[in-house]
């Protein structure tokens, strides 16, 4: 009767155990190099959320923000080596490692964001994701997270294409825009996004660029007062994960996660768009002036970019044309 015993409460620890293990739930990380409350930091919570209440806490996603984790390039190879799991930011970064997102980051190569996004659902593209997942093990698992056009920023107004002329314009560590501002005239200077403020601030640059949604956030108008509405690039962000971490979830947690990136996408799409004329107000309240003006100049020297570009194998051949194709 005590050995019964003792077999039927050596059975209930196992199952105690057991429960316990499978109760556990999959926790990955996700960085970014936006800040705290940039929109894709509020979406990352927010796919963080969705994925938690459809998993029923099976899988967790914890949010660093605010380069806690590196800056972008850096991120994405941690991602590449496992070290990291997944990254939120620019598809551009990526063209690095995979030449034909180049053309993400050459300015006036989309019309507008639907054109981006026929791109984007484009087999050309499917066939260059697949290309990043095969060389270096990083998949995208949504790139639906579509914000504000990219504008300029400077210390002096811009209202011509001559007025770029010399000017010290800070650029990400992304070869293309390098070649692209350089092309405009300016004399460009890799500086980490973190660091921009500072280098506007104490005139190591003169301009900056970047997607309007971080602008009132990261405060750079207070430094950099005028803003030309250029739209030059219509940014395309991801979310990408791993490869081998993505493999090891169990299915159902696989498609949990791609529906969590994709809603968050979303999510993101909107909170952009809602806090667009919100932000204009409040900085033109602080004193920013904002400058239209004519892009035709701007268009011709990026197309004539494009060309050598592609002559000098940083674009596949045709890539250009293929892409404005799309819009026939």
């Amino acid at each position: 009767m005590k050995s019964g015993r003792i077999i039927v409460l050596t059975v209930l620890v196992i199952l105690a155990i057991s429960m316990s293990v499978a109760a556990k739930p999959t926790v990955i990380s996700v960085g970014t190099i936006e800040s705290t409350t940039n929109p894709a930091t509020l979406a990352l919570y927010k796919m963080a959320e969705i994925a938690e209440e459809k998993s029923g806490g099976r899988l967790k996603i914890e949010v660093y923000p605010a380069s806690q984790l590196g800056n972008a390039i850096a991120q994405l190879e941690g991602v590449m080596m496992g070290t990291q799991d997944m990254f939120q930011g620019a598809a551009e970064w990526a063209a690095q490692f995979v030449p034909d997102w180049n053309i993400l980051a050459l300015a006036f190569t989309f019309e507008d964001q639907d054109h981006l996004m026929e791109f984007l659902r484009s087999p050309i593209n499917e066939e260059i994701k697949e290309r990043y997942r095969q060389e270096f093990g990083v998949r995208v698992i949504a790139d639906n997270w579509n914000r504000t056009p990219r504008v300029l920023l400077s210390t002096k107004p811009v209202f011509r294409l001559s007025d770029l002329s010399g000017i010290k314009m800070r650029v990400p560590e992304i070869e293309m825009y390098l070649r692209v501002w350089e092309a405009l005239g300016t004399k460009p200077t890799q500086v980490a996004w973190g660091e921009t403020y500072l280098a506007l601030q104490q005139g190591i640059v003169d301009a900056m660029e970047g997607p309007f949604d971080t602008l009132y956030g990261m405060k750079f108008y207070e430094v950099a007062p005028y803003i030309t509405l250029t739209n030059h690039l219509l940014t395309a962000c991801f979310v990408v994960i791993n490869d081998n971490t993505f493999q090891s979830l169990e299915p159902d947690l696989q498609r949990i996660l791609v529906e969590a990136a994709h809603e968050a996408g979303d999510y993101f799409t909107n909170l952009n768009l809602d806090t667009y004329e919100q932000d204009m107000q409040q900085m033109i309240s602080e004193g920013t002036v904002f400058i239209q003006t004519d892009m035709a100049p701007f268009r011709k020297v990026a197309r004539e970019l494009a060309i050598k570009l592609e002559a000098e194998g940083k674009l596949t051949a045709g890539l250009f044309d293929a892409i404005q194709e799309l819009r026939k």
